[in-house]
């Protein structure tokens, strides 16, 4: 077949990679191999299948630890930590699991910023339509929502809050924590399905084939 300069460029641009006043086709030539063309193709084709699988590993561990962080703030079916604070005294280490929650919920929504395709969208209102659900009960114990859905914490307040006001924010009644571990564990299942899928998407030349994550969709 006839390399000619618009398949070369189309070829080009499908890879990402940019053009210049220089067609591909003198790249070629002054190289003086297709060979060169190819592999520049398909190093460009495998960074950008790295990074993103970096991206969704990233994902993956960020919405793990907010699931984690969540459902130990739900706790039901055994003592909870509102239990044990009861009984200590102190609501010290609830304030220490709700800063840190704070602080992956961020770090989930700025992950999930990062790729915007619809299922990464509709996970974003997920955890913003969670916290804007139970606005007055966190506002209440110092955790607000952002215009941007982050969540920031007012730490004199959040101190000063009493348990049953943090229960009734955190706990398991009050549905937040219990929301946030469901969405934030469907995205961590997501995102590492969406890696494994782009670890083994690469055929024999070392190309990335398209994938689909629709295995973990759960709005199906």
């Amino acid at each position: 077949m006839r390399i000619t300069n618009t398949i070369l460029n189309r070829t080009s641009a499908e890879a990402g990679m940019p053009l210049n006043q220089s067609t591909l086709l003198d790249y070629i030539n002054t190289d003086g191999s297709d060979d060169s063309l190819i592999e520049a193709i398909k190093k460009k084709k495998e960074e950008a299948g790295t990074e993103k699988k970096s991206g969704y590993e990233k994902l993956e561990k960020t919405a793990g630890e907010l699931s984690g962080l969540a459902e130990a703030l739900a706790g039901t079916g055994k003592k909870s930590l509102f239990d044990e604070a009861r009984e200590s005294g102190s609501t010290k280490d609830i304030i220490s699991r709700a800063e840190e929650l704070v602080s992956s919920y961020n770090s989930t929504l700025k992950e999930l910023g990062k790729d915007s395709t619809e299922l990464n969208g509709y996970y974003k209102k997920m955890l913003k339509d969670a916290a804007d659900g139970s606005s007055e009960a966190l506002e209440a114990i110092g955790i607000t929502q952002a215009a941007d859905g982050t969540l920031q914490i007012n730490k004199e307040k959040l101190k000063a809050a009493d348990l049953d006001a943090l229960e009734r924010a955190l706990g398991s009644t009050g549905g937040f924590s219990s929301r946030l571990s469901f969405v934030s564990g469907r995205i961590a299942e997501n995102a590492q399905a969406s890696a494994e899928s782009l670890s083994s998407r690469y055929d024999a030349s070392g190309n990335v084939w398209s994938m689909s994550s629709g295995k973990y969709d759960f709005r199906r």
